[in-house]
């Protein structure tokens, strides 16, 4: 059985939150030893998040797990059933760099980035799963669980 430790919480639907989602990631790693990878999964977190905010509906859903095996999930679900798309920005533009840069990350980082609908719940899941090289958060209950 694999041991895990996880955090979910629910961000509103306005700018200043991926700010707040962001901020929550931080905690959490830090909780579970993790500090040395904040960086990663706030860009992470705030990419997806950012993406649910202008493409995504109803609420927004974020939920970090780590599992002894030393993966990292990052979820962000909203309640709209279209899935992202990919395209190369141009140099003017203003948007478009959130999935091609996640890409890189998950190419980096031996990652997954993935998405998920499912037919129980309404909306989409976006999904970054990483081994974390190095990683040796605490498991234990009683040590940072959040």
């Amino acid at each position: 059985m694999t041991s895990a430790l996880s955090v979910t919480y629910r961000v509103r639907r306005h700018p200043s939150e991926i700010s707040r989602a962001r901020e929550l990631a931080r905690k959490a790693l830090t909780n579970w030893g993790l500090a040395d990878h904040t960086d990663l999964a706030e860009l992470i977190v705030s990419e997806l998040a950012t993406n649910a905010l202008r493409h995504g509906a109803g609420p927004i859903t974020v939920h970090l797990s780590y599992a002894s095996d030393r993966d990292l999930w990052l979820e962000v679900h909203d309640h709209s059933l279209d899935y992202p798309i990919l395209r190369l920005a141009s140099a003017d533009d203003e948007q478009g760099r959130g999935l091609p840069l996640l890409n890189g990350l998950a190419s980096v980082h031996s990652g997954v980035l993935g998405v998920t609908a499912g037919q129980s719940w309404p909306g989409k899941t976006i999904y970054f799963a990483v081994t974390l090289a190095g990683a040796t958060g605490s498991l234990d209950p009683g040590g940072g669980r959040s």
